[in-house]
C-alpha cells in the first residue's frame, strides 16, 4: 500500500533541501577562494639569482654540522639561501629531503656534498647546461686539494681522485692517520662542504654571466 507523505514531513524534507542549497551556496565561494591561492606548478628552470661565493662556502660549513650532514649541508648553501633571497618557488623544498645524502647515500657513493649542488644545479638550468656544469664540478672535486675552507683546524689536504665519498675520505684518513668519528674527520668534511658549495655557486654565478 502506498504511503501518503504528510505534510508535516514534505515541510521537514522541503527544510532539509533549503539547508543543503544555504550550505552550497556558502561553501564554494570558499573553496573556489582557496583554489585561487594556491599557487601553480613553478616554471622550469627556476629563477637564478646571483649568490656570494663566500656565503655560501660559510653557510654549507655551517650547514654540514647543523643541518647534518655534507649533502643537506651544500644544499642548505644554495637552494636554502635562495629561498631566503627570492621566495617561492625554493622556498617549497625542504631541505632535509637531502638527508639520505651522507656518507655516499650511506654506502660510499657519489659524495653528498656533490649530491646537493647538482641537485641545485639542475633546479635552475636547463638540462643540457645542467650536464655541463656537473661535469665542471666533477672535474674540480676530483683534482681538488681538499679541504680548501679551514676556518677551525688546520688539515692535510688531499686529492681524491674520484667523486666517491669512499675514496675521498679513505684517502685523506689514510693520509693523516684520523679515524671516521674523529673529529678532525668531520672538520675536514665540513670544509670539504663549504668548498663544494663556495665552487658551485662560482659556476653558477659564471653561467648566468653574473
Amino acid at each position: 500500500m502506498n504511503k501518503m507523505q504528510t505534510r508535516r514531513e514534505f515541510l521537514m524534507t522541503a527544510g532539509k533541501l533549503a539547508a543543503g542549497a544555504a550550505l552550497v551556496t556558502t561553501v564554494n565561494p570558499v573553496l573556489n577562494a582557496i583554489a585561487e591561492e594556491k599557487p601553480g606548478a613553478p616554471a622550469y628552470p627556476f629563477p637564478y639569482k646571483k649568490l656570494d661565493p663566500a656565503v655560501a662556502e660559510e653557510r654549507g660549513y655551517r650547514g654540514y654540522y647543523e643541518k647534518g650532514g655534507c649533502a643537506r649541508g651544500v644544499a642548505d648553501a644554495i637552494i636554502g639561501q635562495l629561498a631566503d633571497d627570492v621566495g617561492y618557488p625554493f622556498n617549497q623544498i625542504p631541505i632535509d629531503m637531502y638527508a639520505n645524502g651522507a656518507t655516499g647515500y650511506g654506502a660510499g657513493s657519489l659524495c653528498g656534498s656533490l649530491a646537493g649542488a647538482v641537485n641545485a644545479i639542475g633546479l635552475v638550468c636547463e638540462p643540457d647546461s645542467a650536464k655541463k656544469l656537473t661535469q665542471e664540478l666533477f672535474a674540480w672535486y676530483r683534482k681538488a686539494e681538499l679541504p680548501i675552507y679551514q676556518p677551525k683546524l688546520a688539515s692535510v689536504t688531499t686529492v681524491a681522485n674520484s667523486v666517491n665519498c669512499d675514496e675521498s675520505v679513505t684517502g685523506y684518513m689514510e693520509a693523516t692517520g684520523v679515524k671516521m668519528g674523529d673529529e678532525a674527520r668531520k672538520e675536514r668534511c665540513a670544509g670539504v662542504t663549504g668548498d663544494t658549495a663556495k665552487k658551485t655557486v662560482e659556476l653558477l654565478n659564471a653561467h648566468f654571466n653574473l
